[in-house]
């Protein structure tokens, strides 16, 4: 019989307005709204989002628990996150070697036994991969902890290669390039290690991403694993209806993203200023 849980599921006005809010002010910092760093008053964001002074101040007061802004008396509430919006299609690394800097620290590079994981993903994997560690830190900030697995003998010419401004450019440099790459995006809580070398709260929430590269052959030559803070970095993509006949080279579902993102300074990591 059908049950209506409409009653049991149902969302007091004031929570409802308080989520939606944080949501959206989440999204404004995120996406870089705020140049200057400071959020409008309290009495602004009132005015201009019709909502009353308690939702605007729960809202407010969740976005600090989040660690997203920063409350002072005397000072109003400012921001210190780094916005950064990464296009897809360039993080897929198959149109050439991207041009955003990842900032990258190496912090391991050594030759080692395949770990079972690694070959499920490598089939036909050799006994030995490459294994390239590297932090991406933008401005002394950790924003993702990196770690490569190359199968040989494709890894032989990366073993001396400089690492260069990303992967790509690393993999470039040895004479090696992508033709395809799938992403598998998840989250999670930061446990003790991740929160460590990311310098940030245990418990707080990680973007978590397997990367699965392909060569020329299509074969499986790369499998990383990425652990990124998930205050750090967002990514766009956007796709649309398949082209009229001979519309679009790239196929009957072309991928339309425009290749840009969200730039503060040189290389898109620095807060936009008024």
């Amino acid at each position: 019989m059908w049950r209506d849980s409409s009653v049991r599921l149902a969302e007091a006005p004031a929570d409802a307005a308080r989520r939606r809010l944080v949501l959206l002010l989440r999204s404004s910092i995120e996406r870089g709204d705020y140049p200057s760093g400071r959020l409008p008053a309290e009495a602004r964001l009132m005015q201009l989002t019709g909502e009353t002074r308690a939702v605007v101040r729960d809202a407010l007061n969740e976005l600090a628990e989040m660690r997203l802004v920063q409350r002072s008396p005397g000072l109003g509430t400012t921001t210190d996150v780094l916005p950064s919006i990464f296009s897809l299609r360039e993080f897929h690394g198959v149109d050439g070697v991207p041009r955003q800097s990842v900032y990258p620290v190496e912090t391991d590079r050594t030759v080692i036994p395949t770990p079972p994981a690694v070959a499920r993903r490598l089939p036909g994997c050799g006994p030995e991969v490459l294994r390239v560690e590297h932090l991406s830190v933008a401005l002394s900030f950790p924003g993702a902890v990196t770690t490569d697995y190359f199968r040989f003998p494709d890894a032989a010419a990366l073993v001396d290669a400089e690492f260069g401004h990303n992967v790509y450019a690393y993999m470039a440099n040895a004479g090696l390039s992508v033709k395809s790459s799938e992403l598998v995006f998840g989250a999670t809580a930061a446990d003790e290690y991740a929160a460590r070398v990311l310098q940030m709260p245990p418990g707080a929430p990680l973007l978590t991403i397997d990367e699965t590269m392909f060569d020329a052959d299509d074969r499986a030559i790369c499998f990383a694993t990425i652990w990124q803070r998930a205050d750090r970095v967002r990514y766009f993509g956007r796709r649309g209806v398949p082209a009229p006949s001979g519309g679009h080279a790239r196929g009957a579902e072309p991928d339309l993203d425009d290749g840009t993102w969200l730039r503060g300074d040189e290389e898109g990591h620095r807060p936009r200023r008024s």
